[in-house]
């Protein structure tokens, strides 16, 4: 297995400028030492992401997010530790000793062990005598050999149960394959749910094998075309891209993304060289898919099937996707059904000449408005201009104006009549608007407060975990004993030293400790290290601690009936009440 050592962990945790990393995904702003951003881990309108250079560390007033430059690239790319180990090292060009990561993952229950078996067990079937036919098929749709692997395609043989066989072999139990979706069920008797056909590997965003699209290939047309994986614990439609996966670095590198709706267009155009693509799980975006793709922050090319579903698919996707804050784009391809038809039909640099000339999604939508109607009848000019109106209801004004000021121009409109319309319709849709939830968190109490403080402090300097250790040693709540013992041991294996950053990178593998950290730093932006607050906020955890013993023993008093044991616990009671609180 892929193991990366800590050294070099490390060694590119300090080579890494956090501005710099996190610059690539974020426009920053320096004031004063720090940097601030709009946070993308939560709806955020005003910028209240914070970067400091001197700590290399991040942290969030608002969501309360924070960490060091792993940890933000695990959260923005939603990878794991390795993953973005990787991606930060690449980034600074830090070459790493290890180079696959397949096997590299987070923690894997038998499902994923299942799936990616399976995926396994189906491209070997296709590199076999079994699979000539299949890759026959593919060559000829302009999937070669190097695609094939890339893509990890695969085959399903004829017979009713092989995949079965094998699984059953390793020893995994029959009802987890069949709640996967690779086997049924019927009575005694069991069956592989895809048989003879080419196999296209679903993975999530992490890149993990969850489904499968099984296509016919052989000419069994009395078959459906598609047969895809059913929704499952881990494969949820709603919540993945196809390709995102691979697809996400060239993303990047493009600065746009273009969407499809099929497997096999992503794979056609990724083959044909255009590799920033991504397909839909169907013809609707989910709002978990459209948080990942406005998490990326590039421009959206909507390029949906050539017919009525896509049509008005694209103008229902596109409309989300700009209410969600997102630039998009549309592509209506003619000639052909879909892309991979295109690409087969008229070739890719004619299909490349279309997404250089992608037209913006208001454009698009002006023009979709005018289906259906003749605009030299006066009824339908009218239903047309309203449409246009209701429209760009949530624009921005400066949208509002343009397209106002064009089509008064375009139809001889007086343009205040338009601006009377729009105003017409915010008013009608005011009423509609249901008011904002106030968000307001939770009173933290004295005893939170105190401590997260104090945990803070000893993960900033050594000095301060010797005095909690001398002063304090003790926390009530189990994952603060849990910290404070990493931060004790973390300090000791270091001879007594330790970075807040490095020691991020040491916890995050134990994600309940990690979560609890990052916690701690949100809630401690403005704290100032100092042994005054330190000690103060011991000082604080003293007395509350020793209060809670008092009311433990003022209970355990009432509740005793043995009168000895009685007047010892009276004692001790009065003992403790000495020089504490709220007697």
């Amino acid at each position: 297995m892929a193991y990366i050592k800590d050294e070099e962990i490390n060694a590119i945790r300090e080579q890494a400028d956090i501005v710099d990393v996190i610059s690539d995904y974020l426009s920053l702003k320096q004031r004063g030492k720090n940097f601030l951003a709009v946070c993308p881990f939560h709806d955020d309108h005003s910028p209240s992401l914070v970067v400091s250079r001197e700590r290399q560390m991040f942290n969030c007033f608002t969501c309360r997010t924070g960490g060091n430059v792993f940890s933000f690239v695990m959260k923005f790319e939603n990878v794991s530790f390795p993953e973005a180990v990787k991606i930060v090292a690449d980034k600074i060009g830090y070459n790493l000793s290890v180079s696959n990561f397949s096997d590299y993952q987070t923690v894997k229950g038998p499902e994923y062990e299942i799936m990616d078996l399976a995926k396994k067990f189906y491209l070997n079937n296709i590199f076999t005598e079994a699979g000539t036919k299949a890759i026959k098929y593919l060559e000829d749709r302009g999937i070669d050999l190097n695609i094939i692997k890339e893509f990890n395609i695969g085959l399903s043989l004829g017979d009713k149960d092989t995949l079965y066989k094998v699984l059953n072999a390793k020893n995994y139990d029959s009802d987890t394959m069949a709640n996967l979706g690779l086997i049924n069920k019927v009575g005694l008797n069991i069956y592989d749910t895809f048989t003879s056909r080419i196999m296209i590997p679903i993975t999530d965003l992490k890149g993990q094998v969850v489904g499968f699209t099984g296509r016919i290939y052989n000419g069994e047309e009395d078959t459906a075309k598609y047969i895809n994986t059913k929704e499952t614990d881990i494969f949820k439609k709603g919540h993945i891209l196809f390709n995102y996966h691979n697809a996400r670095n060239y993303i990047r590198d493009q600065k746009e993304v273009i969407v499809v709706e099929g497997n096999m267009d992503a794979i056609k155009i990724s083959a044909s060289g255009i590799k920033n693509v991504v397909a839909l799980m169907g013809v609707a975006l989910s709002k978990e898919q459209i948080a990942v793709l406005k998490k990326l922050r590039v421009p959206i090319i909507l390029m949906l099937d050539n017919d009525n579903a896509g049509l008005d698919a694209t103008v229902k996707n596109g409309e989300m996707l700009e209410n969600a804050g997102v630039e998009v784009k549309v592509v209506r391809l003619s000639g052909a059904k879909d892309p991979d038809e295109y690409i087969r039909a008229l070739g890719v640099d004619a299909l490349k000449e279309n997404i250089k000339h992608a037209v913006k999604y208001m454009d698009f939508k002006l023009e979709y408005l005018k289906n259906n109607k003749d605009l030299s009848n006066m009824e339908d000019l009218i239903t047309y201009v309203k449409e246009v109106i209701a429209s760009i209801n949530n624009a921005d004004d400066l949208t509002k104006s343009v397209i106002i000021s064009k089509i008064s121009k375009d139809y001889a409109i007086d343009p205040e009549i338009l601006k009377q319309e729009l105003n017409k319709n915010t008013l009608k849709e005011q009423p509609k608007v249901e008011p904002k939830e106030i968000v307001t968190r939770p009173k933290l109490s004295k005893y939170h407060i105190a401590a997260s403080k104090v945990l803070y402090h000893m993960m900033n300097d050594p000095n301060y975990i010797t005095i909690y250790k001398n002063r304090l040693g003790y926390f009530k709540e189990k994952q603060e004993r849990a910290l404070a013992s990493e931060i004790v041991y973390y300090n000791n294996v270091h001879n007594n030293s330790i970075n807040i950053a490095d020691f991020i990178t040491y916890i995050i593998p134990q994600e309940e400790i990690y979560n609890y950290v990052t916690e701690i730093i949100g809630e401690n932006n403005n704290t100032e290290i100092s042994p005054t607050e330190f000690n103060n906020c011991i000082d604080c955890l003293l007395k509350l601690l020793k209060n809670d013993e008092i009311k433990e023993l003022k209970v355990r008093i009432k509740q005793e009936l043995d009168i000895n044991k009685k007047l010892e616990l009276i004692t001790k009671l009065t003992e403790l009440k000495k020089g504490s609180v709220n007697k």
